[in-house]
């Protein structure tokens, strides 16, 4: 009975903690890094007017904009991804510097917001009928290195977040890294490629026949994410799609940003 009742007020004390962080470090615009109000969107009404969501035509691979409905993106014509479907919220260089704050400056409210716009996104991109069948929420991990240094996997904060509103289970249990990778900022798509492999493994043994959506904060190349599907498909995970808070936009040299040697793909 007891543990009955505990179950029952953890969520709300899970609730009361959130609100009392809230109110001693109030949530910041994540485009101005202002303080917003509580009870608002997480951004404050000007910056909500000067960034603009992925809308329109999207590649029916990765959801990146193309310029004809139905069709696939240069970098999805020519190679197979391991995952069935995805989809971003907003394209890479619009929010850039937020991503970076959020990333390496201790900025892990952002996370909410951008957590709130990837359900949007799965919600306009997927049928009520194929979200209700996904399983599992499971963000990209970061290595333990990396985990220790952030503090938090911001992944994983926004797979919370999207858990939220989707009422799907985010499960930071799945996936681990299982090294440490190099940057791979001025890497070419296929050297990405290389560098990830087997870089993800799969812990316990649940996943078979689950279907799973993997939570990124970026989409580039797809080299991350196909990484992360091969080692679920590799346990037997019976569907695997994504959403990330942004996508890159196809370039013939590697995207360049102001991100250092931490880069962004990490």
């Amino acid at each position: 009975m007891k543990d009955i009742k505990d179950r029952n007020i953890l969520p709300g004390l899970k609730k009361a903690a959130g609100l009392a962080e809230d109110l001693l470090f109030p949530p910041r615009c994540p485009i101005c890094d202002e303080p917003v109000p509580l009870s608002g969107d997480r951004i404050c009404a000007e910056c909500a007017g000067r960034i603009r969501p992925i809308r329109g035509n999207v590649c029916r691979k990765c959801g990146r904009p193309v310029a004809a409905a139905g069709t696939l993106c240069r970098d999805c014509s020519e190679r197979a991804h391991s995952y069935s479907a995805g989809c971003a919220a907003f394209l890479y260089r619009d929010i850039s510097g937020s991503l970076y704050r959020m990333k390496f400056e201790g900025r892990a409210e952002y996370a909410k917001y951008y957590g709130y716009q990837i359900a949007r996104r799965v919600r306009e991109c997927f049928d009520q009928e194929e979200i209700d069948a996904i399983d599992a929420l499971v963000p990209v991990p970061v290595s333990a290195q990396r985990l220790r240094q952030r503090g938090y996997n911001q992944a994983g904060l926004l797979a919370q977040a999207v858990s939220e509103v989707l009422k799907i289970p985010a499960r930071s249990d799945v996936l681990v890294r299982s090294r440490k990778t190099p940057g791979m900022r001025a890497l070419s798509a296929s050297e990405r490629y290389k560098n990830l492999k087997n870089a993800f493994i799969v812990h316990g043994n649940d996943v078979e026949f689950m279907r799973i959506m993997l939570i990124d904060d970026i989409y580039t190349t797809g080299a991350t994410i196909d990484a992360c599907a091969e080692a679920l498909a590799g346990a037997g995970a019976a569907g695997i799609y994504y959403a990330a808070a942004a996508i890159g936009e196809i370039h013939d040299q590697p995207e360049q940003s102001h991100f250092d040697d931490q880069n962004v793909y990490i």
